[in-house]
């Protein structure tokens, strides 16, 4: 073998293994992009939230979708316990405005949701969602920190009305207006 012949080999040795490290980097990113638009697909199916800058924020953050289940769905039942029981008419309105956030009984935020519903979740839940809540409006774009406010109050009026007052009067008791309120001052930025 001369020389010449052995150079071009390990030339062409270089390259390959130039192209080769090449290619797993471009594989790696193109893995990485993949899991990325795989949680963002998941935040957008457990959020409701249609709108891909507030989606690509949320998981920018490092939110897991657990914990945004929580947010979301916390609200309604601390609406729907908020004058001290919690009907018929409330449950179903809580249980399907949450089946559109994840699938019932097969999520771990699907077992927490059925126990706030037979009890009563304690004033230290509320206050944690209440921190979490305030933290993730602040960390968020304004905007879009608007717009999650707006689809969990729109989300928690829905919940308030849902046991209809006597006759159409008094929709929202007292108690609801209180904890409305609360979720409210949560949710917008400071």
């Amino acid at each position: 073998m001369s020389k010449s012949d052995s150079l071009h080999e390990r030339g062409n040795a270089l390259e390959n293994q130039f192209f080769a490290n090449l290619d797993a980097k471009l594989l790696e990113e193109l893995k990485v992009k993949q899991d990325h638009d795989n949680i963002v697909a998941e935040f957008a199916r457990v959020s409701g939230i249609k709108d891909h800058s507030i989606l690509e924020a949320i998981v920018k953050l490092g939110v897991t979708t657990q914990s945004f289940s929580a947010l979301r769905v916390f609200p309604l039942v601390a609406v729907a316990w908020a004058d001290g029981t919690l009907d018929d008419a409330e449950r179903t309105t809580v249980k399907a405005i949450a089946s559109t956030h994840f699938l019932l009984n097969q999520c771990p935020a699907s077992k927490l949701l059925e126990k706030w519903l037979e009890e009563k979740p304690s004033s230290d839940m509320f206050e944690a969602w209440e921190a979490y809540s305030k933290t993730l409006a602040a960390s968020l774009p304004a905007h879009d920190a608007d717009e999650l406010k707006k689809a969990i109050l729109n989300e928690i009026h829905a919940v308030a009305t849902s046991s209809g007052g006597l006759l159409g009067w008094s929709a929202v008791s007292s108690g609801e207006s209180k904890v409305l309120k609360r979720i409210e001052a949560a949710l917008t930025r400071s």
